[in-house]
C-alpha cells in the first residue's frame, strides 16, 4: 500500500478520529488510509438510492408535464368541441323549442358537458315522453326523443287543456279542435303545460272510459263528464244527452241505443235525454210532447 503525501494527509485530518497512543506515525497512517477508504465505500453505497429518489423525481417532473399538456390539448383547445347538434324524432314541436330547453349549443367542450343533466333539461319540455342523448362520431351530439301524443281534452273553464295519456298536460290553452275526445266536470283550476293530472281520480276515471270505448262509439261522442266520477253522463254529437249505466253496459248495449235514436228520429221525437241506467229499460225524456197513454209521461224502451 503505498504513502499518501503530507498535504492529503492533512487534508484527511478532519475526517480522522484520535488513535491510542502507544502506535507509530507509519502506522497511524495505515489505519486513518482504511478509515478514509472505508467512508468512501459507505458514500458509494448511499449513491445508488439517491440515483433512484433523483430518477423517480425526474419521471415525476415529465409526468406532470405530459398531464398538463394533456389537459390542455383536451379542454384548453377547440379540437374536443360540439361541432354540429343532430335531433331525432320531432314532428309536434319545434327545433328551437327543443334546444330552448336544452340549452346547448355548438363550442361546447364534448368531455366537460353533462350528458345526465341535458337529458334532464329536455325531458321537463311537456311534450317529450323519452330522450336519449349520445355522440354521432366524436363531435356531433345527437340527441333522439319520443313525443308524446295529445289523448283527450280537459275542459277547465273557456280553455281547453290539452292532455296525453300519462296525465301531462301538453297545452294549458288548447282551441279543442282535435279529434280527441273532450272531458268536462273535472276540478283542474290552475293548471299549466307541463303539470301532471296521473294522480286526479277524475283524469284516471276519464282515462278509462275513453280506453273502453271502441273508436267507432268514441267518434259519436262530443263530451262526457265526470262532474261525479262514478256516475257519468254523455252528449252525444247529436246534442242528445245519456245516463249510462256502466263502461261495459254502454258498449254492450251501444248499437240497440243507435236503432233506438234513428226510430225516435224517424217518428219526430226529439230526445233530451236517454237514460241506461234502468235495468232492463231506456228511458227517454223526450223534448216536444208525444202522445202516450197516460198522456205525457216519459217512454220507456225496450232493451
Amino acid at each position: 500500500m503505498g504513502f499518501l503525501s503530507q498535504d492529503a494527509v492533512k487534508a484527511r485530518k478532519p475526517f480522522s478520529l484520535p488513535l491510542k497512543e502507544g502506535f507509530s506515525e507509519t502506522t497511524e497512517e495505515r489505519i486513518r488510509t482504511r478509515r478514509f477508504r472505508l467512508r468512501v465505500r459507505s458514500l458509494g453505497r448511499l449513491g445508488k438510492p439517491l440515483k433512484i429518489l433523483l430518477s423517480l423525481g425526474l419521471i415525476a417532473l415529465l409526468s406532470y408535464i405530459a398531464v398538463v399538456q394533456m389537459k390542455h390539448l383536451f379542454f384548453g383547445t377547440s379540437y374536443f368541441e360540439i361541432r354540429a347538434i343532430e335531433v331525432e324524432g320531432l314532428s309536434a314541436i319545434a327545433r328551437a323549442d327543443l334546444m330552448r330547453f336544452a340549452n346547448v349549443a355548438p363550442g361546447q367542450n364534448i368531455l366537460t358537458f353533462d350528458r345526465q343533466a341535458l337529458q334532464e333539461r329536455i325531458l321537463r319540455h311537456p311534450w317529450v315522453k323519452e330522450c336519449r342523448v349520445g355522440l354521432a362520431g366524436m363531435f356531433t351530439l345527437r340527441i333522439a326523443v319520443v313525443e308524446r301524443t295529445p289523448f283527450l281534452y280537459v275542459k277547465s273553464g273557456t280553455a281547453f287543456l290539452e292532455v296525453a295519456d300519462d296525465g301531462v298536460i301538453l297545452m294549458a290553452n288548447g282551441a279543442g279542435d282535435k279529434e280527441i275526445p273532450i272531458v268536462t266536470g273535472l276540478a283542474v283550476e290552475e293548471k299549466q303545460a307541463g303539470d301532471s293530472l296521473a294522480d286526479h281520480d277524475g283524469f284516471r276515471e276519464a282515462k278509462t272510459w275513453v280506453i273502453g270505448l271502441p273508436a267507432p262509439i268514441l267518434a259519436e261522442i262530443s263530451e262526457i263528464n265526470f262532474t261525479s266520477i262514478h256516475n257519468p253522463y254523455i252528449f252525444l254529437r247529436t246534442g242528445v244527452k245519456l245516463f249510462p249505466r256502466s263502461l261495459e253496459d254502454l258498449r254492450a248495449r251501444f248499437g240497440f241505443l243507435r236503432a233506438l235514436l234513428d226510430n225516435l228520429r224517424k217518428n219526430n221525437v226529439e230526445p233530451e235525454y236517454l237514460d241506461l241506467r234502468a235495468p232492463n229499460d231506456i228511458v227517454v225524456k223526450p223534448r216536444k210532447p208525444i202522445r202516450t197513454i197516460e198522456g205525457g209521461k216519459r217512454e220507456v224502451a225496450g232493451r
